[in-house]
């Protein structure tokens, strides 16, 4: 009985054809990202590398007025020696100007003047950040990542005739080369041998 039940059903659909249906979506190509959501998926994406540690965060985590001034020294730093800083009795080795930057390139840069200092032996940098709101944001952005880097021991707001709130003297970690000359030099002053 079941094999004519089969058969009378594949008679009678026999003459059946599908019905024919348009798409009910219809696909339309992606269009061109505005420039500022181009700008916002950067930010976004930029955010994310934040979050997975990158170097010198661009989160700003505390602005600063444009009157502030930076002062900082790391613990076992002498207080002569922070005074020497903060009042420009170091002649800057080299120096870094980041007027007119955005917080990427003026974190990149900085990075890149570190590790030039590092490998020249380079202690005492100034950097000049200038006037103004780009100014006063990345002295606010100085001011958080400075302490972030290893080499930096101390930095101070410059002197009036060196730039004033628009340049930071920063004083960096001596390398085991000059802190080899020093024990020398004062040995010898002391008269003693190392």
């Amino acid at each position: 009985m079941e094999k004519n039940e089969l058969d009378l059903f594949v008679r009678e659909m026999a003459d059946v054809k599908p019905i024919k249906q348009e798409a009910k979506v219809k696909t339309v190509a992606t269009p061109t990202p505005t420039p500022g959501q181009q700008y916002r998926r950067e930010m976004a994406e930029c955010d994310q590398q934040e979050l997975e540690g990158s170097p010198l965060s661009l989160i700003l985590r505390q602005p600063l007025s444009d009157q502030d001034w930076l002062g900082y020294k790391r613990n076992g730093i002498q207080n002569a020696v922070f005074k020497n800083l903060r009042t420009g009795r170091y002649l800057p080795e080299a120096t870094l100007n980041l007027n007119k930057k955005t917080p990427h390139q003026a974190r990149d840069e900085l990075l890149e003047l570190m590790q030039q200092c590092e490998e020249l032996n380079i202690r005492s940098v100034q950097i000049f950040i200038g006037h103004g709101k780009s100014g006063n944001l990345l002295k606010s952005y100085l001011a958080q990542w400075l302490p972030e880097i290893k080499t930096v021991q101390a930095f101070h707001t410059a002197l009036k005739h060196h730039g004033g709130v628009a340049a930071v003297y920063v004083l960096l970690r001596k390398s085991e080369q000059k802190r080899a000359e020093n024990r020398e030099r004062h040995a010898a002053r002391l008269g003693g041998t190392l």
